[in-house]
Formats: structure tokens, sequence, C-alpha cells
């Protein structure tokens, strides 16, 4: 499973989650800091990624967007005060194994 981490997440959870062998797409990596919400699930989406996010407006948005019938890749949300630094790792990485592709299309994962 791909993420793709939003401007939300710390660069050391990105760098954690590289450090585990997960391919991860980073917001900052890709110089689209600044853009919507809408932007990023969207682009996450043509990357084939799950969005790795702290922001909770992303998830009204891909509630509009299961009404709509728009489509995603999912989202896995932390919220940031749930979670350390390492604790936010340790929780991605064990989403990344335990959950398919196809079983987050479209799905909002709590960690």
């Amino acid at each position: 499973m791909k993420i793709y981490c939003d401007e939300n997440i710390e660069s050391a959870i990105v760098e954690g989650l590289k450090r585990r062998g997960i391919e991860v797409i980073s917001t900052r990596d890709r110089k689209d800091l600044g853009k919507s919400d809408e932007y990023h699930l969207k682009r996450a989406s043509e990357l084939g990624a799950v969005v790795l996010t702290h922001d909770a407006d992303l998830l009204k948005i891909a509630h509009r967007w299961n009404q709509e019938g728009k489509e995603h890749k999912g989202i896995l949300y932390a919220h940031p005060l749930d979670l350390s630094i390492g604790e936010c790792i340790r929780m991605v990485e064990l989403a990344t194994q335990v959950l398919t592709e196809g079983e987050m299309e479209n799905h909002i994962e709590f960690i």
C-alpha cells in the first residue's frame, strides 16, 4: 500500500515510514504545500495512494465525495493529539500489513 502524506504530517513520520520500507509520497517532497485538501485527495487517488492525515476537514471532503459517487483510495486518519510520532509510524505500518488496497478504497481508517 502506497501512502500519501499531506502537509499536516510531520517530516519525522514520513522518514520513519520510509525507513520501514513503506512507499511514501510526501506533499513536501512534491512541493505541493499550500494546495487544497481536495487537491490532495484527488492527487493521492491519481497516484494510487492512501492519504495519511491529521486534518479532520479531509474526512468531510471524503464524505461528500462518497455522496457524489466520487472515489478515492482511502484515508488513514491519525488525530494529532492521540498518537506520538512513534505510535503513528507503528499504526500506519500495521495498517499497511493488515489492510489491502481494495479494503481501503473509499474507506476511512482511524488509527
